[in-house]
């Protein structure tokens, strides 16, 4: 759905709201409209959490960028219509941004109302979840902003220095690889509320990148033309998602395993494994243990429905690795890499754990395990399955480390 422009009276959006409140099947299956602040809301929030806005910068009779009282940049919601705002709201109501947006609105879910351990997430992470997703299209807007003005609803402007947002070019609509760019920044901002700022790049960036080829392969049509073209996007775009599909960040030039330390530190490494587990069968349709939808949707779906089902494979497997990760930050002993996202994910999905560690091992031809790893290129690939499953196996058994390959 479309953003909405800003609201006229109160009565009418108090309508508004409740009339959207119902349309939000399940909480997860529609993509929301959110709704400007209004005498509905008792708090501060500039909308409902599982919701976006659209805004763009206000600009003066020059074209200059106006600015709140403390100079923060002032910006004003877009119209329904506006041809700056369209290609976005095409994304959001048919394709993988759209899926994305609702995946923030998981996470903003699981950091307002999950816990492990008896911890919960901090709670500037848990105020900032309570606001819609926000999205900036201007010239100029930097990808990933914080801190913003806004018009109150009764004159005068309202400052939001702590609101992160997310940036798009003002011809956004013009990227052919759209959606793969906005996957990008959107997952990028999902991210950071779970984990934090303080996460390693290698797997920030490794679960962007994952998202990004799923993203370019996903398809809203029938044929070709059901997918971003072969051709769209800028190289860098299109090389990662060729790298990520044929595994090629987990060998050398040689055609050998690379090793295990070079492995662990290479984000498109670490995006090849995260792709390989969300397009599993064994793991993105695969149910989680009861309590790890309890954040999400235990309250909303009724007995006997399938959770895993009602959010779809894509967002299933997003709801169980979210929450891993976050238990793991949670706990105190945060992953460092592909190898310690994949054990984390193994301790909060037991069920799974094998399976996990099997994608790991054979995308990493078991070279953080054997010194050497095993080789598995070409005419090696067939012979090398068996001692990958067994690696494997020893590894999700405990019986070996995951990284045993870096000990001297």
């Amino acid at each position: 759905m479309p953003a909405s422009p800003a609201p006229s009276s109160p009565s009418f959006w108090c309508s508004v709201r409740i009339r959207r409140a119902k349309q939000r099947l399940l909480g997860v299956g529609v993509v929301g409209l959110a709704i400007a602040a209004s005498a509905c809301h008792r708090d501060a929030a500039l909308g409902l959490p599982d919701s976006y806005l659209v805004y763009a910068p206000a600009v003066d009779g020059t074209g200059a960028a106006r600015r709140g009282p403390t100079g923060l940049p002032l910006l004003e919601p877009l119209a329904l219509d506006d041809v700056r705002a369209v290609p976005l709201h095409e994304q959001i109501a048919v394709g993988i941004v759209g899926e994305m947006v609702r995946t923030d609105y998981l996470a903003k879910q699981l950091v307002r109302d999950g816990s492990f351990g008896g911890k919960s997430f901090p709670e500037a992470a848990r105020v900032a979840a309570r606001e819609p997703t926000l999205f900036v299209v201007g010239r100029g807007v930097e990808p990933l902003g914080v801190g913003f003005a806004s018009k109150s609803f009764f004159g005068g402007a309202v400052e939001r220095p702590t609101f992160a947002w997310i940036g798009l070019k003002e011809d956004v609509g013009d990227d052919r690889a759209m959606a793969q760019t906005v996957t990008a920044l959107v997952a990028r901002r999902v991210l950071g509320r779970v984990v934090g700022a303080a996460a390693p790049a290698v797997l920030v960036d490794g679960y962007v990148h994952a998202m990004e080829v799923i993203a370019r392969e996903w398809r809203v049509g029938e044929g070709p033309q059901g997918a971003v073209a072969p051709d769209a996007g800028t190289g860098t775009q299109r090389a990662l998602f060729v790298g990520v599909r044929e595994n090629q960040f987990a060998a050398g030039a040689n055609g050998a395993p690379r090793p295990a330390a070079e492995l662990l530190a290479d984000p498109g490494l670490a995006a090849t494994v995260i792709y390989r587990l969300a397009q599993a069968k064994g793991v993105g349709r695969r149910a989680a243990p009861a309590d790890v939808y309890a954040p999400f949707v235990s309250d909303r779906v009724p007995p006997g429905v399938s959770p895993a089902a009602v959010l779809g494979p894509f967002r299933n497997f997003q709801a169980k690795l979210l929450t891993a990760w976050g238990r793991a930050v949670l706990a105190g002993t945060p992953p460092t890499d592909i190898a310690g996202l994949v054990e984390a994910y193994g301790r909060a999905m037991p069920d799974e754990r094998s399976e996990a560690f099997r994608i790991f091992v054979i995308t990493t031809y078991g070279a953080t395990v054997k010194a050497g790893g095993v080789p598995a290129i070409g005419k090696n690939a067939t012979a090398a399955l068996p001692e990958l499953t067994a690696l494997a196996a020893e590894v999700a058994a405990g019986r070996r480390s995951s990284r045993a390959a870096l000990a001297p």
